[in-house]
C-alpha cells in the first residue's frame, strides 16, 4: 500500500509539473464573467488552470506594475479608454497578437478596436462595449402630450423638453448630467470629434466638432432642458422622484435602471439617441472594455487560447451576456438569448443596440485619459456653467498638453 501510495503521489506531482496555470485580473462583473467562463474553458482545457483575481477599476492594485510594464498578471481587463495611455507608456509591455486575432478581426464591431491597435497592430481584444441609446419615461411623455417616435434630433429633444416642463410646472426637466465627460463624449462621438490626433500626438478636443458637442450641451442647459445633478447617485435619485425623464446613456445602463429602479417598471422605454441634424448618425458608444496579455507571460500560448475563448466564441460570449457585458463579438447577436425581450423594458433591447453597434464612428481618446480627468471636469463645469465654449476647450486643452507632454490644438 505504502509502494503504491508512492508511486500515486509521484504520478500526481508529474500531472501537476504537466499543467499550466495563468492569472487573469478584472473587477466587479468583469472578474465574475471570466470565473464562469475559466470554468467552462478549463473542461475544454483540462491542462490549464485559470486564476481570477478581483481587483478595483482604478487599478490599485496593479497600476505600478502596469506603469512599469513587468511582473503583470497573464491576462488583464482594462477600460478601453485607458487602455492606450498604458499602451504609449510602454508599448512592449503587451503581447503583440495581430497574427492570433487577424482572421477573426471581422467578427467584432469596427469601432470596438481602436483602443487596442497600435501602428497596426493589435495589442488587445475588445471584451465588451457600450452602444447607447435614450432611456426615457414613457408614461411621463405620454401625460405631456410628447411622441417619442416624432425625436429625431436634439432640436426635437429640446422642444419635447419644454413641453414636458411646462406640463410639470417645472418639477420635471427632460435630462440630467453630472459633473463626468459622459453626455458630451457621446455628443462628441456622434459629431465624429476625438481627443487626440490619430497619430497620438496632437490634443484635438477644441476642434470644430468638439466645439458643437459642447455648444449644444450648454445650448440644453440655457433652454431649461438639462439639469446638473451632480454625480452618479444624484443621476439615480433624480430618476427615483421624476425629477428627470430622460437619460443618454450605454447599454449596461439597462440594469442599472432595473435594479435601482424596480417600482418603475415598465414605465422606462428605450430609443436610439437624436442625431446632430435630421437624418444624420444617431448613434455613439459610452463604455466597455478591453482584455490584454502581458508580452512577459511565460504562458503565452495558454493566455491566448483563454481569451480565443472567451472573445471570440459563442460559448464563452453567452455567458458574458449572462452577466449584463454587451459583446463587440458580432456572431452572438444571432443567438437565442440576446434576442429575448427584456421584461423590464418589454422588448428585446439588444437587438436594437446591435443596430446601434454598427453605426457607431470610433471616437480616439489617444494616451491622455489617466491625465486628463482634471482639466475635463473644470471643462464640463464651465460648460454647465455657461462660460465662453471656445475659452474653455482651449484652456482644457493647453492644460491636458502640459500635463501629457503632447501638442496643443489650434
Amino acid at each position: 500500500m505504502v509502494c503504491l501510495l508512492a508511486v500515486g503521489a509521484a504520478g500526481c506531482g508529474k500531472q501537476a509539473e504537466r499543467s499550466t496555470r495563468i492569472t487573469v485580473v478584472g473587477w466587479n462583473t468583469a472578474a465574475d464573467t471570466f470565473r464562469e467562463q475559466a470554468a467552462a474553458f478549463e473542461k475544454l482545457h483540462p491542462d490549464i488552470k485559470v486564476d481570477v483575481q478581483t481587483v478595483d477599476s482604478k487599478y490599485t492594485r496593479i497600476m505600478p506594475r502596469l506603469t512599469a510594464g513587468t511582473d503583470l498578471p497573464d491576462v488583464m481587463v482594462v477600460q478601453n479608454r485607458d487602455f492606450p495611455t498604458f499602451l504609449n507608456q510602454n508599448t512592449d509591455a503587451f503581447l503583440d497578437i495581430t497574427s492570433e486575432f487577424k482572421e477573426s478581426r471581422e467578427r467584432f464591431v469596427p469601432a470596438s478596436w481602436d483602443a487596442v491597435t497600435k501602428d497596426g497592430k493589435i495589442y488587445g481584444v475588445p471584451t465588451d462595449m457600450g452602444p447607447a441609446a435614450l432611456f426615457y419615461r414613457a408614461d411621463l411623455f405620454e401625460k405631456a402630450g410628447i411622441k417619442a417616435e416624432e425625436i429625431q434630433t436634439w432640436d426635437d429633444l429640446i422642444a419635447a423638453g419644454k413641453k414636458l416642463s411646462a406640463a410639470t410646472n417645472g418639477e420635471t426637466v427632460m435630462l440630467g448630467t453630472a459633473e463626468d465627460t459622459d453626455l458630451y463624449d457621446q455628443l462628441l462621438n456622434q459629431a465624429g470629434g476625438h481627443y487626440v490626433s490619430q497619430d497620438d500626438k496632437t490634443i484635438v478636443l477644441n476642434s470644430a466638432e468638439g466645439q458643437k458637442a459642447a455648444e449644444l450641451m450648454q445650448r440644453m442647459v440655457k433652454e431649461g432642458v438639462l439639469k446638473n445633478i451632480g454625480d452618479w447617485d444624484g443621476r439615480l435619485l433624480a430618476m427615483k422622484r421624476s425629477q428627470i425623464a430622460a437619460v443618454p446613456y450605454g447599454v449596461w445602463f439597462a440594469g442599472n435602471i432595473s435594479s435601482s429602479l424596480p417600482d418603475q417598471k415598465g414605465k422606462w422605454k428605450i430609443m436610439p439617441l437624436p442625431a446632430m441634424e435630421k437624418g444624420g448618425v444617431r448613434a455613439a458608444n459610452a463604455g466597455g472594455s478591453v482584455a490584454v496579455i502581458a508580452a512577459n507571460s511565460t504562458n503565452k500560448e495558454a493566455a491566448i487560447e483563454f481569451l480565443k475563448f472567451c472573445e471570440a466564441t459563442d460559448e464563452g460570449e453567452a455567458i458574458a451576456l449572462k452577466h449584463g457585458l454587451f459583446p463587440a463579438y458580432t456572431p452572438i447577436y444571432k443567438s437565442q438569448e440576446f434576442q429575448k425581450a427584456d421584461e423590464y423594458f418589454g422588448f428585446a433591447i439588444y437587438t436594437m443596440f446591435a443596430q446601434i453597434a454598427e453605426e457607431i464612428k470610433p471616437l480616439h481618446r489617444g494616451p491622455i485619459s489617466l491625465e486628463s480627468g482634471k482639466a475635463t471636469k473644470e471643462l464640463m463645469q464651465d460648460i454647465l456653467a455657461g462660460k465662453d465654449v471656445k475659452a474653455s476647450l482651449d484652456a482644457a486643452v493647453k492644460e491636458i498638453a502640459e500635463a501629457t507632454g503632447l501638442k496643443a490644438g489650434e
